[in-house]
């Protein structure tokens, strides 16, 4: 009766140390090294790998799309949440209004057309763009 009693105390011990988990870290992706890391919501720590105490569950991630680049610089869109990739924009997302010059393209003339970034202002043409236009 020991043995099973001392199993279960040991589960459930797991379970709580996994929901702390849960509650204390939030697993982000890094769009420089295109990987994951963890960060302690209370201290501010940063960790690439995951905590043990996690064992073989996973945090997951938020679900937002993030815009990355190939090697060759061509734009693409990836939400680290379902861990989907895509070449065009996701229709959720809020787009800049902005027109630049497509270099990734690699030919001349070089093309222009939609800016690839999402939106974070509103200027007074009631147009959204990014900050870099």
């Amino acid at each position: 009766m020991t043995l099973v009693a001392t199993a279960c105390r040991r589960w459930l011990a797991r379970k709580e140390l996994r929901q702390l988990c849960l509650e204390t870290y939030e697993k982000k992706f890094d769009e420089w090294n295109h990987a994951f890391f963890y960060r302690n919501k209370v201290t501010g720590e940063i960790s690439w790998p995951k905590p043990k105490a996690m064992g073989v569950f996973e945090i997951p991630a938020k679900d937002e799309w993030k815009l990355l680049r190939d090697a060759h610089n061509f734009p693409y869109y990836f939400n680290p949440h379902s861990l989907e990739m895509r070449w065009t924009p996701p229709a959720n997302g809020e787009m800049c209004s902005g027109i630049v010059n497509h270099t990734w393209w690699r030919e001349y003339p070089i093309r222009s057309g939609q800016c690839p970034n999402f939106a974070c202002k509103l200027k007074d043409d009631g147009m959204r763009y990014c900050n870099e236009c």
